[in-house]
């Protein structure tokens, strides 16, 4: 196998996500006998940039973002993350404790961060929940702000820049904390209230680009697939993906993401892409 280059986009997780990376990648090449070279966006366009430009090989996206990218190139759907044994998570829209509101209605005029414009549980399945109940946030909220990360959305929420945050998080059951969230990773000691949830969204995969072959691609993911059978491989990948482990990415999983774009382009959400 050539060289290559893998990138991860900065999130949440705890912890130096570049050493993560640098870690896993040199691991990487040991098993594939080549160069593994570490890219790390700051952002979701960039990414999509470094992929159209053949920088990157191999990328750790959202679904959504990958679907997305997809309309202008041919990326590969390689694996897919498991996390708390589930291959799904959803978005929740949560305000500071402190906040008075208990529903989103009570925030018309107020400040929204999300993460990106492609952002599937930053942006994209709350903007069209909201927007099936009436509620157009363009008009809706006084102000909206783009943080690049589901970090920056905990931030801006928990300094007092954005009155509201839409994150990632597995919803519990009745009555149960949450335990899996933007803001639990950034702020865990910090109380938040979460005023509405998605429907489920499909994990993160690792992807591939179209321009190496079938071989290429069932290779890299046989050695990420070794490294998840190794204790130490398993830390590397939890550290730089927040993942407990991978399974092939299921044929038709991403078909709802495919229905969201569509949704999402019909309603005007994603016109300037």
């Amino acid at each position: 196998m050539p060289s290559i280059s893998l990138a991860v986009v900065p999130s949440a997780t705890p912890g130096d996500s570049r050493a993560a990376l640098a870690e896993l990648c040199a691991e990487l090449g040991r098993l594939l006998s080549t160069t593994v070279t570490c890219f790390h966006p700051a952002s979701y366009g960039e990414l999509t940039d470094a992929l159209a430009k053949d920088r990157v090989q191999y990328a750790w996206m959202s679904p959504a973002q990958m679907v997305m990218a997809g309309e202008h190139m041919q990326l590969r759907p390689l694996l897919s993350a498991v996390r708390n044994e589930r291959t799904d998570y959803c978005s929740a829209l949560f305000v500071d404790a402190a906040s008075p509101a208990r529903f989103t209605e009570q925030l018309r005029g107020k400040t929204i961060a999300w993460v990106d414009r492609t952002s599937a549980s930053g942006y994209l399945f709350v903007r069209l929940q909201l927007a099936a109940r009436g509620i157009e946030p363009d008009g809706f909220f006084g102000g909206e702000l783009f943080e690049k990360s589901h970090a920056g959305v905990v931030r801006a929420v928990l300094e007092g820049r954005a009155d509201v945050g839409a994150t990632y998080a597995e919803r519990p059951a009745e009555g149960a904390p949450v335990t899996r969230a933007g803001f639990v990773a950034v702020a865990p000691e910090h109380s938040v209230r979460v005023l509405e949830w998605t429907a489920t969204i499909p994990n993160d995969v690792i992807v591939g680009h179209g321009l190496l072959t079938k071989e290429d691609h069932r290779i890299f993911g046989n050695a990420i697939l070794t490294l998840a059978e190794r204790t130490d491989g398993r830390a590397l990948l939890y550290n730089a993906f927040h993942a407990e482990r991978f399974i092939t990415t299921p044929r038709n999983t991403l078909k709802p993401l495919y229905d969201l774009v569509r949704l999402a382009r019909a309603h005007g959400l994603l016109a300037h892409l």
